[in-house]
């Protein structure tokens, strides 16, 4: 699967005509969301990677080559900017998720190491009123040993409810990519 950068939008409606199926990525700031796009499309440089969480600050957006687009959001939670900014951000991701009809799912990022934290717990509460699908994945899995890579995703599944377990992720592991893809089209396919 190949993708290209479409463009940016720092406000709802700057968002592109685009009548074909989107897919948005969430997640809190500092997850991991710019580079699992950059690894599941086998890419350096198709999303800016920082390591100062609230680099994304736009929703941006991708056109894959099953026509369908990504559209990456900005992440919340911790971030070092303004308040002001952050209340931007917010506004951003809720008209974009409230708004836009041709949204057909989420693909939710979790940080394997940190189960129910305050942010993802709001986020969760949201998307479960906002009835939006979601693809749950876990990233930075290659930072935790295997027992507590199966403690936390007990915890993950617990804590949100998952009906079965959650993808997990490492950019540091070439076939998480093709299991991404594979799980990822079996989800997309069950949403038609």
């Amino acid at each position: 699967m190949n993708a290209s950068f479409l463009c940016s939008a720092a406000q709802f409606e700057q968002a592109p005509a685009v009548n074909d199926n989107e897919f948005c990525l969430i997640g809190r700031s500092n997850v991991g969301k710019s580079s699992l796009i950059n690894h599941v499309f086998g890419s350096r440089d198709l999303a800016r990677v920082s390591k100062t969480p609230g680099k994304t600050t736009l929703a941006n957006f991708y056109r894959l080559s099953d026509n369908t687009v990504w559209v990456d959001l900005p992440g919340y939670g911790f971030a070092s900017t303004s308040k002001g900014e952050k209340k931007r951000w917010g506004r951003l991701i809720e008209e974009y998720c409230d708004k836009r009809g041709n949204l057909k799912g989420c693909i939710w990022l979790l940080d394997i190491r940190h189960a129910a934290l305050p942010a993802d717990c709001a986020a969760h509460s949201w998307l479960l009123s906002s009835r939006i699908p979601v693809f749950p994945v876990l990233t930075k899995c290659d930072k935790v040993s295997k027992l507590e890579l199966a403690a936390q995703m007990k915890e993950f599944i617990k804590s949100f409810g998952f009906s079965g377990e959650p993808m997990t992720y490492s950019i540091t592991r070439p076939a998480c990519r093709e299991e991404f893809w594979m799980r990822f089209k079996t989800w997309q396919s069950s949403l038609t």
